[in-house]
C-alpha cells in the first residue's frame, strides 16, 4: 500500500469517526430534548456537514485505489443500495397496511441499516474477488 493510499485511508477513517461522533449525539438530543426550531435546525445540520465531508474523502480515497479494490467498493455500494431500496419498499408497504410503528423503526435507524448493508455487500464482494 502506498503512502498516498494510507493517507487517504486515514483521512476517510477520521472523517467517518467525526461523522459518527456528531451523528449519534445529535440524533439523541433531537429525539429527546425540546428546543426551539432554530437550534434544532442548527443541530440537524452538523451531522449533514460532517457526512458530506466523509463522502468527499471516501470518494477521493476510492479514486486512488487499484481497479480490483474499486470494483469491490462499487459492488458493496450497489448491494447496499439494493438492500436499502428493498427495506424502503417493505416499510412503505407495511405503512400502507397500517402495520408500521415509528417507535420500532424510524429514519435515524435507517442510517444504521444502510451501514450494515454496506458491510454485508463489502464482505460478499471481497469474498468474490478473493477466490
Amino acid at each position: 500500500m502506498t503512502k498516498i493510499q494510507v493517507t487517504y485511508n486515514k483521512k476517510t477513517l477520521i472523517a467517518a469517526l467525526v461523522w459518527g461522533i456528531t451523528y449519534i449525539p445529535c440524533v439523541f438530543v433531537l429525539k429527546h430534548v425540546e428546543m426551539n426550531k432554530a437550534l434544532s435546525v442548527a443541530l440537524a445540520i452538523i451531522p449533514i456537514i460532517t457526512f458530506i465531508i466523509y463522502i468527499y474523502t471516501y470518494i477521493k480515497s476510492t479514486a486512488k485505489m487499484d481497479e480490483v479494490k474499486q470494483r469491490i467498493q462499487f459492488e458493496a455500494v450497489v448491494i447496499a443500495f439494493a438492500l436499502t431500496v428493498l427495506m424502503l419498499l417493505v416499510l412503505f408497504m407495511l405503512s400502507m397496511a397500517d402495520i408500521s410503528n415509528f417507535d420500532w423503526f424510524g429514519y435515524a435507524d435507517m442510517v444504521a441499516y444502510c451501514f450494515i448493508f454496506y458491510i454485508i455487500g463489502f464482505f460478499i464482494s471481497k469474498r468474490k474477488y478473493a477466490a
